[in-house]
């Protein structure tokens, strides 16, 4: 039975923090967080405590939106090959069915990105494939070199970087039994400022080396380009 790292970025929600730390710690066999440079009163090491098999990484400066360079971290550490990523307003209908199934399926291939059913706020609503939050094997998410972190800041870059990875030998798949909850309306258009970093900028910048990655994905790319420290 194959073991999983569940990871998810954090930025100033410490009620949706300590949720999914609740949610689904029992059911993974490591989850890890990265603070993505919230406020010092949010900050994660204030606001939740360590656990069996729960690790808190913090990034050390706000570089303004930044969860795909955060991702890159989570991929970078996690300790097992197959990672579920998902964001940390998403809920699994059923935690403990999800990683059941997860752990037990035989025939995932480490070349596919695994997505998931997407019910929008309630159960049952809006339903569609999921877009940023699947499964992934490790050496297939490096075969692209990761997520583009030259946007840091700009909010894009998902679906770039899953261009890439197709365009490095990679397939996409659904798990049509794992259903998954959005709990929330997207930050970008949120009122609560406070959980969108006053660093972020407007605009797409390295359009056409973003183009030139999806062309021909380079798996040595600059990543981790942020000094960061694991909680202890």
């Amino acid at each position: 039975m194959r073991k999983i790292t569940l990871g998810t970025t954090y930025y100033n929600c410490p009620d949706l923090l300590t949720k999914f730390i609740d949610t689904n710690l029992s059911y993974v066999d490591e989850l890890i967080v990265v603070d993505d440079g919230s406020r010092p009163e949010f900050a994660i090491d204030n606001v939740a405590s360590l656990d069996n098999n729960l690790r808190f990484l913090k990034v050390e400066t706000d570089k303004g939106f930044n969860s795909h360079g955060c991702r890159n971290l989570i991929m970078e550490q996690a300790s097992n090959d197959w990672v579920v990523l998902i964001d940390i307003d998403r809920e699994f209908q059923d935690p403990q069915y999800t990683f059941q199934s997860i752990k037990s399926k035989t025939n995932l291939f480490t070349k596919a990105r695994y997505l998931f059913i997407v019910h929008v706020n309630e159960w049952g609503h809006n339903v569609h494939s999921s877009v940023n939050d699947y499964l992934i094997n490790r050496h297939h998410f490096f075969s692209a070199g990761g997520y583009d972190e030259e946007i840091a800041g700009e909010r894009w870059g998902d679906r770039e970087f899953f261009k890439q990875l197709l365009s490095a030998g990679g397939t996409e798949s659904i798990l049509h039994d794992i259903n998954l909850i959005h709990t929330r309306i997207s930050t970008v258009l949120s009122d609560q400022k406070f959980i969108r970093s006053p660093n972020d900028t407007k605009g797409h910048s390295h359009d056409e080396l973003i183009q030139s990655r999806i062309n021909k994905p380079q798996q040595s790319k600059p990543i981790i380009q942020f000094n960061w420290h694991e909680v202890s």
